[in-house]
């Protein structure tokens, strides 16, 4: 009984893998893929699909949009399906590959009507990332990023090292980036909007932190507190002086619109 069921087993597997590899076009997974990694208002491009034996598959590359902008891409993929997570009440995808000049890997588990993800980057340029391409963020720096997402409400906790970035001037708006060398923080989001609970930045004269920062509808709000410390430019300390509470500390108001900043 006990070899009949290995007989078994294996010749499923064998056709499986047959029907994975010869039977369905590369371009039908690469579809399906595509389906996988899109949402609302969030298309995902796939170039250069190729299917390999036993469920892995390799992609050139993959470009991941928002409304027509471009948000990353990533390039020299290779991945797996999971078949056996079919008993599990769904299917299990998962793919490596690089963004920016850094590592990205992430898996889906996608259920009947639901999908759970996860997303985890290391080293990618922040110069080089679609996202802020043409945005008021100009300058370089080192992203480190964890995220999750199930049914379209995740968290994600990031970090960005060796910043070197302009000062942001936009419509009375004001943020001394070039102060900072290093930002950490966390957040989370609903299919509604994206909440950044908190935002530290340190740099060597200043430190700050980003508080309740709320993106909904096209719109941001939130605050930045900033203390100053000794050294820091006085041309620095003119442009922050509308914004004092008491000494060495100011609050600046953080509030606009999302396409004037990104």
């Amino acid at each position: 009984m006990l070899r009949r069921l290995f007989v078994v087993i294996a010749l499923v597997s064998s056709v499986s893998v047959g029907l994975w590899y010869a039977g369905i076009p590369d371009r039908w997974a690469a579809e399906w893929l595509q389906g996988v990694l899109s949402g609302e208002r969030i298309r995902t491009e796939v170039y250069g699909f190729r299917k390999n034996p036993f469920f892995d598959f390799e992609m050139d590359g993959v470009r991941v949009v928002h409304s027509r902008k471009g948000l990353v891409s990533m390039e020299r993929l290779s991945g797996r399906i999971h078949p056996l997570s079919l008993f599990l009440g769904g299917l299990k995808v998962s793919f490596a590959g690089y963004l920016s000049g850094g590592e990205i890997s992430a898996e889906a588990f996608v259920g009947k009507g639901s999908v759970r993800a996860a997303v985890d980057i290391r080293s990618a340029r922040l110069e080089d990332l679609d996202l802020l391409a043409a945005s008021a963020f100009r300058g370089s720096g080192i992203l480190d990023l964890t995220g999750m997402v199930d049914n379209g409400a995740g968290e994600l906790y990031f970090e960005v090292r060796d910043l070197v970035l302009d000062d942001i001037r936009s419509g009375g708006l004001y943020i001394p980036m070039k102060s900072f060398s290093v930002i950490k923080g966390a957040g989370s989001f609903r299919k509604d909007g994206l909440k950044v609970e908190s935002v530290s930045l340190e740099g060597e004269h200043m430190s700050g932190r980003i508080r309740n920062l709320v993106f909904s509808n096209g719109f941001f709000e939130g605050s930045l507190e900033i203390v100053t410390g000794p050294g820091l430019p006085d041309g620095t300390l003119a442009l922050l002086k509308p914004f004092r509470r008491s000494r060495n500390y100011y609050v600046i108001p953080l509030k606009g619109k999302v396409r004037e900043m990104l």
